[in-house]
């Protein structure tokens, strides 16, 4: 059975119309028999690395030691089949708890390797989709979007879909048909997708 990770970093929970977006890419998972495992960020208690992390995982890395828990969500990550990440689109980007996420992710020799002056990704995942909401028009400034793009690829992760529904709440728009266009917009990703 084939393994997607699902990043949720929606702060509002089940309020939040990311999360609603990407329940409907994450619902065709189910129909096609891919096993599912999510990473909430809003519940994980992630910690930046700071200087006494890097103390301990740097050593960690040069072992392979693997089985430490430090990595135990970063080996989720890279045996995953397809990475969906959920994320509003806030200040420009998105909730800062992604970047947490982000530099947990990063494990010399786990995740990626170097060689000569190149990094070379070393994550199982083909897919990547990146799921985002709007109250206000994104247009030129998506770069959250293109932030988690460049990570995902330099991982490993060649394949990239973004999924967005934007200026949900600009007076004059109708919310309700831009969630509608967006979730058929998942529904069909999802099926094209998961069915490779």
């Amino acid at each position: 059975m084939k393994k997607m990770l699902f990043v949720n970093s929606c702060p509002r929970g089940s309020e939040s119309r990311t999360l609603q977006l990407a329940r409907a890419f994450l619902q065709e998972a189910d129909a096609n028999q891919w096993e599912v495992v999510t990473h909430d960020l809003n519940t994980m208690g992630l910690r930046s690395v700071d200087a006494e992390t890097l103390a301990v995982k740097e050593p960690l890395c040069d072992a392979s030691a693997w089985d430490h828990p430090l990595f135990r969500h970063t080996l989720e990550f890279q045996q995953a089949d397809m990475v969906v990440v959920a994320a509003p689109y806030w200040d420009l980007s998105f909730p800062s708890i992604l970047k947490v996420w982000v530099e947990n992710m990063y494990a010399r020799n786990l995740t990626f390797h170097y060689e000569d002056d190149r990094c070379i990704g070393m994550c199982r995942g083909t897919e990547a989709v990146y799921i985002t909401t709007s109250g206000s028009p994104i247009r030129e400034n998506d770069w959250g979007t293109e932030y988690i793009k460049a990570v995902l690829h330099e991982l490993g992760i060649q394949s990239f879909t973004a999924i967005k529904a934007e200026g949900l709440d600009l007076v004059g728009n109708d919310a309700q048909k831009i969630m509608e266009a967006a979730t058929a917009e998942a529904v069909k990703a999802a099926r094209r997708l998961l069915a490779k």
